[in-house]
């Protein structure tokens, strides 16, 4: 504050074209340092892996499923991407861990079950409580919405 009030006893003292130039010389320079920079914000969009990606077809076949049993109508196919999830790449690679490997055969098995219309209702349920199984081992995110399913 002492600076601010020495600097201008100073420029009260100078002529009046030496006053007006400070003047000029100062407010071009507060302004330029209060000046922020913009920030070139980009928005990071997520792109879902190869295994999230057919998670979420495996949540809309469900969906449908589900009503297609509630009106004791049969389910006529399983997107062919389904079959591929124990190979389809995940955001840790868990697909290459055997954990996970067995977790995605009690999936694949119900999926048979309903495709062969074995009871599809029972099979429907059991590719659910696969789905329950493996999520509370490997990302728990999901429960939610597969409780939904059941």
């Amino acid at each position: 504050m002492k600076y601010a009030i020495l600097s201008w006893l100073m420029v009260l003292s100078l002529n009046k074209s030496k006053y007006l130039s400070i003047v000029l010389l100062l407010t071009v320079v507060v302004y330029t340092a209060c000046k922020q920079p913009q920030k070139e914000e980009k928005a990071e969009m997520y792109e879902a892996s190869e295994l999230s990606a057919t998670m979420r077809v495996m949540v809309d076949f469900s969906k449908a499923a589900k009503q297609s049993i509630a009106k004791g109508q049969s389910i006529d196919s399983i997107p062919s991407v389904i079959w591929d999830m124990a190979t389809a790449h995940g955001t840790r690679d868990e697909h290459l861990e055997s954990d996970f490997q067995s977790l995605t055969k009690p999936y694949l098995e119900a999926l048979k079950g309903i495709e062969r219309g074995d009871s599809q209702s029972y099979y429907y349920y059991k590719s659910i409580d696969a789905c329950k199984s493996c999520h509370s081992v490997y990302c728990g995110g999901p429960m939610a919405i597969i409780n939904q399913l059941d």
